[in-house]
């Protein structure tokens, strides 16, 4: 039985919604954020998962709560 980690899943659609919500692009957010754009795309992409400190982060700058950019 395969477990598929949901919350991964909907961490990447999130943040890419945030983005697009505040007409940013990926390069944007990545300045704002001091991190390569390629890790914003893996992000967002939910090829690559952010630690804790840069959810903060991109919740902080998104202006949401973590529960909500995690999809809890």
């Amino acid at each position: 039985m395969e477990i598929i980690d949901r919350k991964r899943i909907f961490l990447g659609n999130n943040l890419r919604e945030c983005r697009k919500q505040l007409k940013l692009s990926e390069q944007e957010v990545s300045k704002m954020m001091h991190v390569d754009i390629t890790t914003i795309s893996k992000y967002e992409h939910n090829t690559r998962t952010p630690d804790i400190y840069t959810m903060i982060r991109f919740a902080d700058m998104y202006g949401v709560s973590l529960d909500a950019l995690v999809g809890r």
